[in-house]
């Protein structure tokens, strides 16, 4: 009953056929495009290898030179006269070295994150046809 119902629908369908030639252009077509797809995204997987390995360094850079310098960095964020009217300030001892530690591993972050932003724009793939 249902399989009847089918052939029915179907009666009347009777697709024209390519000839070889055509079929035979459109999927060289095809498959020169999907080529192209795959080596531009060759091209990108590399430049995002590049990019994440320059921007990994100068993070790690950055966070050298930071470190070196947190002593006067330390000194710098003490220098910071901070009043709280309702707390006795005379009591209150605050270790600004974990603000110092915070601060430099921010800047370190978001220099890395920084460069490899700069790095993905700079290092396009370039696009083989």
């Amino acid at each position: 009953m249902e399989d009847d119902k089918i052939k029915d629908i179907f009666k009347d369908f009777d697709p024209e056929l390519s000839s070889s030639f055509q079929f035979m252009a459109k999927l060289q077509k095809n498959m020169e495009a999907v080529e192209i797809i795959r080596r531009y995204n060759a091209a990108q997987k590399r430049r995002n290898k590049w990019a994440v390995a320059i921007a990994g360094a100068c993070g790690f850079a950055m966070g050298v030179i930071l470190t070196l310098l947190f002593p006067m960095i330390v000194d710098w964020i003490s220098s910071f006269k901070i009043s709280l009217p309702l707390l006795n300030a005379a009591t209150m001892a605050i270790d600004f070295s974990y603000i110092a530690w915070i601060l430099v591993a921010a800047v370190s972050v978001l220099t890395a994150l920084w460069v490899y932003e700069l790095a993905s724009a700079k290092l396009s793939p370039k696009l083989v046809q």
